[in-house]
Formats: structure tokens, C-alpha cells, sequence
């Protein structure tokens, strides 16, 4: 079962693209990887959990991938991220299997009586090469209707 939580707002800096939904699992890892050379480049080591946005509008879905950053760097697009209320699972193991969660979630939606209201987001606590000690919270925002 989802916990119905507020995420308060925050700035982030990273990657921000658009991608054809039907491709979104061939170029989702390219983003990570623009993310994770831009993090290499600046020399940065350790910027918090990595936080992946995610939103679809029509047969685009624009993906921004973002760490907290304490000012604008060269290569960084920044962002807002307002406060929400989300639904929230805390997802281990393998990043192939969070989309059970996205299941999971829009059954809640539905149960609840709520209405998706923007991003999905993903922030990954944890990633290791032996992927059953993954850990990442997945949230919907979602308000009531």
C-alpha cells in the first residue's frame, strides 16, 4: 500500500530533455549517462540522491534528472520542483521492475479517488551492481478529486 505524503520544494540541477514515449526505455539510460559525465566533468563526487522526474504530455515524455546543488554549475540546466502531495512505494531491487510500481500507484490513484496532477518521480537512495540491493522511492503527485 502507497503512503500518502507532502514533498516540500526543492532546486535541483542536472539534465532536462524530451524523449518520444514509445522509446522512452532505449533513451532513458542516454540521460543518465549525459547526468552522470556532467557530474563527472564538474568534478563532484557525492551531490545527494540522484531525483528523475518524469511527465507525460501526449506521445512525448519529458524526463529531468537532478541532484541538489548549492549554485549553478557550467553544463547544469536548474530547476524548480514544487511542493506536492504524492503517493509514495519504496521500490528494492532491479530498476526493470519499477514499472509493477507505476501499476501499483495507478490502482491507488484509483482507490483513493484521487487525480494524478504531474510529475512521477524517482529518487535513488541506493544502486549497486548486485541490483537486489537497489533502493528507490517512487512517487506520483496526485491530489484529491
Amino acid at each position: 500500500m502507497a503512503d500518502l505524503v507532502t514533498l516540500p520544494p526543492e532546486t535541483l540541477g542536472g539534465v532536462i530533455d524530451t524523449v518520444p514515449f514509445s522509446r522512452r526505455f532505449q533513451l532513458i539510460p542516454d540521460v543518465f549517462g549525459r547526468m552522470d559525465s556532467l557530474l563527472g566533468q564538474a568534478g563532484i563526487f557525492f551531490a545527494g540522491p540522484q531525483t528523475a522526474l518524469y511527465r507525460v504530455d501526449g506521445d512525448d515524455m519529458e524526463i529531468r534528472i537532478g541532484v541538489p546543488l548549492p549554485k549553478p554549475l557550467p553544463g547544469f540546466q536548474m530547476f524548480d520542483v514544487d511542493a506536492a502531495r504524492a503517493l509514495h512505494i519504496r521500490h528494492h531491487g532491479a530498476f526493470d521492475t519499477l514499472p509493477r510500481i507505476y501499476q501499483a500507484l495507478t490502482a491507488e490513484v484509483e482507490a483513493r479517488d484521487l487525480t494524478r496532477t504531474g510529475w512521477a518521480r524517482e529518487v535513488y537512495r541506493f544502486m549497486a551492481k548486485d541490483a537486489s540491493l537497489n533502493i528507490c522511492d517512487v512517487y506520483m503527485d496526485v491530489a484529491q478529486t
